[in-house]
């Protein structure tokens, strides 16, 4: 029901996008339109916008706070492929790729003032708005951070990664509903209730992602995978496998790095065999059913909001 309603939205925050940013020196424009001109799903506004709809709202109201929040996000994702060293992102080179690192740090700082710009622009831009997208700002950091320092450590726990996706991901995917609900002046008890379904939704995306990222290909996710695999990437499922048989997931990663698609292979059959890939399915399941339960404390109409968590669910079928 609500499919052509998310094309028509998605169509237009890339018309919008496209406009944020024309004039200025060519090194920044230029980056900044190619990032932005990105074939992303969107995933963030088009949750910022049916927020602020649910709550009774304009799209017109709650518009600018959706480009500031898909303006943040790939933000963050210039500078994160930067620390990555990931050449391809949205089917593309990335910008560091395709130009240089200098060109790169510039062209994210240059969007965060871009985002920070448009949340300014919302018609009911007050403290709150900012208040919440610089603590979401913040959090993202927080979440990369600890991303960078799991990189040197040889184990980290279920627990401390769930921490670091609550707030890389999914406090980022919170406050596109929180902005969503605050634009079109909903009640501060009712923010942080579709903050915190949004906040779940989030966790919910970023250990799909991990799945997806092993059981999916390059093409289909959009950026490039054999680092992350060959790396031993800490994510939801390399986790529970070093919990569990630490031994067999070394050799695994160790034949990736020599051979790829064997080292891949192995590893997709290890994480069957060993009950790892169902078990992180029933947790995207069971994450998802407890953002719905958070939905239903609020009194406003859930059809949009509930249709987005069916969304996550079945992003990988």
């Amino acid at each position: 029901m609500f499919d052509q309603q998310i094309s028509a939205y998605r169509d237009e925050i890339n018309s919008e996008l496209l406009s944020v940013y024309n004039t200025g020196p060519e090194s920044l424009v230029n980056p900044i339109n190619y990032v932005l001109s990105g074939k992303g799903k969107r995933v963030r506004p088009i949750l910022t916008l049916f927020t602020g709809a649910s709550f009774g709202g304009t799209k017109s109201e709650s518009m600018p706070a959706a480009l500031a929040v898909e303006i943040l996000h790939n933000f963050t994702l210039v500078h994160d492929d930067i620390m990555d060293e990931d050449y391809i992102r949205h089917g593309k080179p990335t910008v560091h790729h395709k130009w240089d690192v200098g060109t790169a740090i510039l062209s994210g700082d240059a969007m965060l003032s871009l985002a920070l710009k448009m949340i300014q622009k919302s018609p009911q831009f007050n403290g709150k708005l900012m208040t919440s997208f610089i603590n979401g700002l913040q959090a993202v950091c927080e979440g990369q951070a600890f991303d960078k320092e799991f990189e040197a450590r040889d184990t980290v726990t279920l627990d401390e990664y769930i921490h670091m996706i609550d707030l890389k991901t999914g406090y980022l995917i919170g406050l596109s509903a929180e902005l969503g609900a605050i634009s079109v002046g909903a009640d501060d008890s009712d923010v942080i209730k579709v903050r915190d379904f949004g906040r779940m939704i989030g966790r919910a995306f970023q250990i799909q992602d991990d799945l997806l990222e092993i059981y999916s290909d390059s093409n289909n996710m959009g950026k490039s995978l054999e680092s992350d695999v060959i790396l031993g990437k800490k994510t939801y499922l390399i986790i529970q496998a070093n919990e569990s048989n630490p031994i067999e997931l070394n050799s695994t990663l160790k034949l990736a790095q020599e051979n790829y698609t064997a080292g891949l292979e192995k590893l997709r059959m290890l994480l069957i065999d060993s009950g790892i890939r169902q078990e992180a399915e029933e947790k995207i399941k069971s994450t998802i059913k407890e953002a719905n339960l958070l939905l239903n404390k609020i009194n406003i109409e859930t059809n949009k909001l509930s249709f987005f968590s069916e969304l996550i669910t079945n992003r990988g079928n």
